[in-house]
């Protein structure tokens, strides 16, 4: 009886961990690169989108020194898996991820950010439309600014 009531403790400890230990690892601040496991050397183009209405084509870059620049950029954003989602009016750039023709990833540039689905509120350092645009407007002067 005794070993039967202490496998029931050992049994209802492990589920106790594994229910509420995951789910505190889940919500931890981690930094944006941590997320979305993409190595620089992984991504060989990004094709930026802009949600305004028309004002700019979706726009390529395959320059490798500019790419890694952007990635850096928002590499060290920290962020935290958001507990309750509630839906953006809309959206003002989504930026792709590619290796050659393969999509790795897509981030939505929204507060919070979405990264391939899922949200996440940045709790440390930013990025903002303003820092988007002014970095695709260094690498493509035909951007248009609103």
């Amino acid at each position: 009886m005794i070993k039967r009531m202490t496998l029931t403790i050992v049994i209802f400890a492990l589920f106790n961990f594994v229910l509420f230990g995951c789910s505190d690892f889940e919500n931890k601040e981690k930094n944006t690169n941590e997320i979305t496991n993409i190595m620089l050397h992984d991504v060989t183009k990004i094709v930026f989108f802009d949600g305004r209405g028309g004002i700019n084509q979706p726009f390529t870059l395959t320059d490798k020194q500019k790419i890694d620049e952007f990635m850096k950029m928002i590499g060290n954003i920290k962020v935290q898996k958001e507990i309750k989602h509630e839906d953006a009016a809309g959206w003002i750039h989504i930026v792709d991820f590619y290796n050659k023709n393969k999509k790795l990833m897509s981030i939505t540039f929204t507060n919070p950010l979405k990264i391939d689905g899922k949200y996440y509120d940045i709790v440390k350092g930013q990025i903002n439309t303003e820092t988007i645009d002014g970095f695709i407007k260094s690498v493509n002067p035909k951007w248009k600014l609103p």
